[in-house]
């Protein structure tokens, strides 16, 4: 009823408006101008990002000490070279088995800490890791496809730390039909049943073409200096059951499947530093299953809990219909960094909207802005509180800017 009687009362002002014209000099090009705002522009960036010293934790007390591959000896190393439909392997391991038909590869690890170096390429081959124990895989300028399903597969439990060489370029990409083994899952190009954590200073290009571009049914920990590119044109482009844990590097994403999510965080995301920026071009999908019609629109970025932004850029846009820059199912804090969402898609099924928050927001520092072009820019079903001291605090009828 508020939104109802809001905008009637713009309509009527511009009414009075246009009416007064007959009378005197309004330029009415300033009054129309408020309503015809475009949005921010956001698109991929590539360029590189300077950011602070990325210094591991040292305090084995420390939750997050595991997740710094630093703090590992990897002294046990084999080296997996690809070649076409060959395999070259070097190196072994005391309690370690690879095995492989054609250029498809199954490493069986039950030893303890093993870093494998991975290149070459392959245009019908795969990684596969099976063992309960925490690995490191370094790529180092490997081209892999792929045809049958994921490309890089951990089916451990166990942390998997993937490391871009430095100065590499390496390309994921999967098949649009996959080959299912059973008891077995296989969501995304790069997937793992355990952590997923990135570091490096190289370049990881992931091309998704059945499922998902990278996923973890565990938690997903970026560090800086890291480059990573994502185009998925099924599923969601960067997924993590667990979290999302965002400390650097540049992040670009895009993805044009109906109801896909640019990025889906199932548990807790923080964004403490880097450049992300994710853009949904999917319209909503529409399943018809038992007499039932559910409709699931598209987001730059889903979350299923609490989002939290201290530092870093987040640029967010949705494009399609019923698109979503923000999609969040509990809170949303911003204590700084850059927040940027928009929605330009049309609303035929759904309503595009900058920014759909569950519960709360709490804007406390940074910048947020947030736009939608044919709906509201923010719709938060809690509270909103914005914390005194802050430069700029605009609300127009696209557009809300909070600037500290």
């Amino acid at each position: 009823m508020k939104k109802i009687l809001y905008y009637s009362m713009v309509l009527t002002t511009m009414a009075m408006g246009m009416a007064s014209c007959v009378n005197d000099d309004t330029d009415m090009a300033d009054i129309i101008a408020q309503y015809q705002v475009e949005p921010a522009s956001i698109e991929l960036d590539f360029s590189a990002l300077v950011e602070k010293p990325d210094v591991p934790v040292t305090d084995e007390a420390d939750e997050a000490y595991n997740d710094y591959v630093e703090n590992t000896s990897w002294n046990q190393v084999i080296e997996i070279q690809y070649s076409g439909d060959m395999v070259t392997v070097t190196g072994s391991v005391p309690g370690v088995t690879v095995s492989n038909s054609g250029a498809h590869v199954v490493v069986m690890n039950m030893s303890g800490p093993v870093q494998f170096i991975v290149s070459g390429k392959t245009a019908d081959g795969s990684l596969k890791f099976y063992g309960d124990k925490r690995f490191q895989v370094l790529l180092n300028n490997i081209d892999m496809t792929n045809p049958h399903g994921a490309a890089i597969n951990n089916q451990g439990s166990k942390s998997m730390y993937v490391v871009l060489a430095d100065g590499t370029t390496n390309h994921l990409q999967d098949g649009q039909e996959y080959t299912m083994v059973d008891d077995e899952d296989q969501k995304a190009a790069l997937f793992s049943e355990g952590q997923i954590i990135l570091s490096g200073k190289g370049r990881l290009n992931i091309n998704a073409t059945g499922r998902g571009g990278l996923r973890s049914d565990d938690y997903i920990r970026v560090r800086p200096g890291v480059n990573i590119h994502i185009s998925s044109t099924a599923l969601d482009g960067l997924r993590a059951n667990d979290g999302i844990i965002l400390d650097g590097g540049v992040i670009n994403i895009e993805t044009t499947g109906t109801g896909a999510k640019g990025v889906r965080s199932g548990g807790p995301m923080t964004v403490n530093g880097g450049r992300l920026i994710a853009i949904s071009n999917g319209d909503t999908r529409i399943t018809d299953e038992n007499d039932l019609t559910d409709t699931t629109a598209c987001a730059a970025l889903y979350c299923d809990t609490l989002l939290t932004v201290n530092g870093g850029t987040l640029k967010l846009k949705a494009t399609g219909d019923g698109g979503k820059g923000l999609n969040a199912k509990w809170d949303v804090n911003i204590t700084g960094g850059q927040f940027i969402a928009v929605a330009t898609g049309t609303r035929d099924i759904k309503k595009p909207k900058g920014v759909k928050i569950d519960r709360n927001l709490n804007v406390t520092g940074g910048y947020f802005y947030t736009y939608s072009r044919r709906s509201d820019p923010l719709d938060v079903s809690g509270t909103t509180q914005v914390a005194p001291g802050y430069k700029d605090y605009s609300v127009k009828p696209k557009v809300i800017t909070i600037a500290y």
